[in-house]
């Protein structure tokens, strides 16, 4: 498919172009501010809150060898303990609520409180777009400039260490409970193959279970500072400058002088090997 050429920037859509990048701009510093407490907090609590129905699903298999293995581990135990296990539907409803909405709605919280203050901060403040047509042409393209910039700064959240790391906690109480059986009087051999088969499937299997269940709550997560694509705002940032350029001739004849000297450099570059070669 043929990418659909946009239609030139007319004068008429200069002061609503205007006046919609002004409230992107405060849209971008707000989702800024609030991803960098959003992203974290709100990972921070979804993780400890997957680990707790890890050990609340392994309670809810109640096996003798998996109950004696689980009570090896330090904490863990007690935290899961009040947790409720009822059927498997019961269960995945409560591990799917328990996991994924408490953070969700701490993030909502903290992401309405960032809106209330910008509202409360931006009600009658208006920025006017003054001057001339060649002037209004240039603030409008700085400004779209601006909002793409922003736009391409926002922090990128990446899901990897988050379940790196819950997988090592999971590996490191796996692992004091293998040295509890290695410590009693008679070890186990069965609790401690156990053991060394949960080490080895938290380590290989359990790690992308983690990034998958972490690559869902981030996409959630992230519609609280969610924000144009990058490419629509790259787009209406060369739309914005090429009506800059079409009313301003100084800027055009600029431009082109620009053009015309890269190209003589890069005639001049293609030359010098032809007459190093003879």
């Amino acid at each position: 498919m043929f990418k659909k050429q946009r239609e030139p920037m007319r004068a008429e859509e200069v002061q609503p172009t205007w006046d919609e990048l002004v409230k992107l701009e405060r849209t971008l510093h707000r989702n800024k501010r609030v991803s960098r407490i959003v992203q974290p907090v709100g990972t921070i609590i979804f993780m400890f809150n997957l680990l707790l129905t890890t050990g609340n699903f392994i309670r809810f298999l109640d096996n003798d060898l998996l109950n004696r293995f689980f009570e090896k581990i330090p904490v863990l135990p007690s935290l899961v303990e009040p947790l409720p296990r009822g059927g498997w539907g019961s269960l995945i409803v409560f591990s799917i609520l328990f996991t994924y909405m408490i953070p969700l709605i701490i993030s909502a919280a903290i992401a309405g409180l960032f809106y209330y203050l910008d509202v409360k901060k931006y009600k009658n403040a208006a920025v006017p777009l003054n001057g001339t047509e060649i002037d209004k042409a240039k603030a409008l393209t700085n400004k779209a400039e601006t909002v793409y910039v922003l736009r391409r700064d926002l922090p990128r959240w990446s899901v990897y260490p988050e379940a790196g790391i819950l997988t090592g906690v999971v590996a490191v109480l796996i692992l004091f409970a293998l040295l509890e059986f290695a410590r009693s009087d008679s070890p186990a051999v069965l609790e401690m193959a156990l053991s060394c088969i949960a080490l080895l499937l938290c380590l290989f299997v359990l790690f992308w279970i983690y990034v998958l269940l972490l690559k869902i709550f981030a996409a959630l997560n992230g519609f609280f500072c969610y924000a144009s694509s990058e490419w629509t705002l790259y787009e209406q940032y060369q739309r914005c400058d090429a009506y800059w350029e079409s009313v301003d001739p100084l800027e055009h004849n600029s431009r082109m002088e620009e053009l015309r000297v890269l190209r003589e450099r890069r005639q001049r570059r293609k030359k010098q090997p032809a007459e190093e070669t003879e």
